[in-house]
């Protein structure tokens, strides 16, 4: 592969115009007011900076936000999973980008909820060091974890593969790529360990994407206290809304990846296509789930739910709901409908007209889901109006300042498409150097570890729920430690030398000992003699000459391997 070709696939890691550090300027003065105003701003002078109250809504727009990102956060990871078990080519490209949206997402999300809770430290403290095993926010903590700290492990292992081909072609921050490989060296031996690894981990991690946004889900759900939350179907409710919302803030990132860096050829007009389809389809079947929702709050629902969903329909908040579902929904269904029903349309354009209101929209009824029940309790006590501050928005903007500095940071040191095989040629491969009893206790000591850290992570986990009743004991803490500690083990499959299984012993064998390790051309020859031929002289030649050239094999294995 030529120059040309390594410039189109790396082409955001070779070049950094003006724009791209006045982005990151901007992004970065946005983040650092979120820290600011968030942890020190509202340290001092509490919640009612942003118009939340005891007699308000105790959650508001932070709340909303911290809902709509970890649902973007869930499509990243489900198209790379996707992708990889399925095998689907056409969108191979699209999976390590959808794998930044996850990190990035998800990271802002954990940001939005240390500053929401106003006090981190107690929030650590009460809820991971000393939580209710029964509480739903503990469940929240323990889940965040487990799929932060999963796609953590799985973007390293996935993107391993392509920090070293950086290293072999680019000679800026060329110490960073090799530094971040850990020793990988692409041998066949290493490359299919790699990506056994990963596919397991794309298994693995799908469940667990569902299980975050139904947690949250129950989050909601399970609160009895407050009409319009308590619903046994808000688990699947919100794990469908994070499919709409992640797939319609996965397709405004590709197109404006896509226009930036003139990946017109990874990204055609078909695989948007496809993705507006996808997306419609999801659309009309949340739009089925929030008529169910609607119909049963109005019809025959107890007094206070019927207040709820008549503020949404016809009150203070029906602006929202009405402008979020028509809008916002209705009209960008048909506006992917037309061009999925007509094969003759197939525009980017189009598709992104679709999805960037479909986005807003669903941000806008996470607020409808959080703010309006609060309005309604089933104790009557004098209510305070809510209306978000200023300095609220301000905090909203700033997390996707925050998520465009991470985002556009990662794109510029990491790469960012997947590199195809023949990116760079083939090095030679070497047999080992190490003797092949240091070989074996390399083996033994991975198998060890490996059971030593299963054992470990199985044996926190169920110490921590064994120990969950007990005040003197960090649950919590316990059991998200073995959760962490299960998830170094795709690393240790990855990162620890092993002994090399058989086929690759022999296929190292073959390149070291060519002539000595595969049979000379006359035995060939004289083997197809013998397979046309019935004569027993020749049987007996050929016989003679193999058990001479099996000894000659093993005498090569013994220089090659001793």
């Amino acid at each position: 592969m030529g120059d040309r070709d390594i410039s189109v696939y790396l082409r955001p890691l070779l070049r950094t115009t003006w724009k791209a550090y006045a982005l990151l300027a901007v992004a970065l003065a946005g983040a650092c007011w979120y820290f600011y105003g968030a942890f020190i701003y509202q340290f001092f002078h509490g919640h009612r900076v942003t118009g939340q109250g005891t007699h308000g809504a105790m959650w508001g727009t932070i709340v909303a936000n911290i809902v709509q990102l970890i649902g973007v956060s869930h499509v990243g990871i489900a198209i790379s999973a996707t992708v990889r078990i399925l095998q689907l080519k056409r969108y191979q490209q699209l999976a390590r980008i959808a794998e930044f949206v996850t990190l990035v997402s998800l990271t802002a999300a954990v940001c939005n909820i240390a500053g929401d809770v106003g006090r981190p430290d107690r929030f650590l403290y009460n809820v991971v060091m000393h939580g209710n095993f029964t509480a739903p926010f503990v469940w929240s903590a323990t889940v965040i974890t487990n799929y932060l700290v999963g796609s953590c492990v799985y973007l390293y292992l996935a993107m391993r593969r392509d920090i070293y081909l950086c290293s072999r072609v680019l000679t800026r921050r060329r110490w960073l790529y090799r530094a971040l490989a850990l020793g990988y060296s692409d041998t066949p031996e290493e490359r299919e360990n790699l990506e056994r690894t990963v596919w397991w981990c794309a298994v693995i991690i799908l469940p667990i994407m569902v299980s975050v946004h139904s947690v949250y889900g129950w989050v909601f759900g399970l609160q009895p206290g407050r009409p319009g939350w308590f619903n046994p179907f808000q688990a699947p409710y919100f794990v469908l809304g994070a499919i709409v919302t992640g797939f319609s803030g996965v397709v405004a990132v590709v197109a404006i990846i896509r226009r930036i860096y003139r990946w017109e050829q990874f990204f055609p007009n078909r695989l948007f296509k496809g993705l507006g389809v996808f997306l419609g389809f999801v659309t009309l079947l949340y739009l089925y789930f929030l008529f169910s929702e609607v119909l049963t709050g109005l019809y025959a629902s107890p007094e206070a739910e019927r207040g709820v969903f008549h503020d949404l329909l016809f009150g203070r908040f029906s602006w929202i709901a009405w402008t979020a579902t028509v809008g916002g929904m209705i009209v960008p269904f048909w506006v992917l409908f037309v061009q999925g029903a007509n094969p003759k349309i197939q525009s980017m354009k189009i598709v992104v007209v679709g999805a960037v209101p479909i986005f807003f929209a669903m941000w806008g009824w996470r607020y409808l889901i959080t703010v309006p029940s609060f309005f309604h309790p089933h104790i009557p006590y004098k209510l305070a109006e809510y209306s978000p501050t200023l300095f609220d928005w301000s905090l909203v903007l700033a997390t996707y300042c925050f998520a465009i500095f991470f985002y556009t940071a990662l794109v510029k040191l990491l790469p960012i498409l997947e590199l195809p095989e023949h990116f760079v040629p083939a090095r030679p491969v070497r047999p080992p150097r190490i003797r092949l009893a240091t070989m074996r206790g390399l083996g033994f000591f991975k198998r060890a570890t490996i059971s030593f850290t299963l054992a470990s992570g199985i044996g926190l986990i169920a110490y921590g729920i064994h120990s969950r009743f007990d005040v003197l004991t960090p649950a919590p803490a316990i059991w998200i430690s073995g959760i962490v500690c299960l998830w170094t083990i795709p690393l240790q499959v990855c990162l620890i030398p092993g002994f090399p299984s058989r086929r690759h012993m022999l296929a190292h064998r073959a390149r070291q000992e060519p002539a000595l390790l595969r049979p000379p051309r006359p035995l060939v020859t004289a083997v197809g003699l013998a397979e046309r031929s019935s004569s027993p002289a020749i049987e007996s030649w050929v016989d003679r000459h193999q058990r001479a050239h099996r000894g000659i094999r093993r005498r090569a294995r013994m220089r090659v391997w001793a």
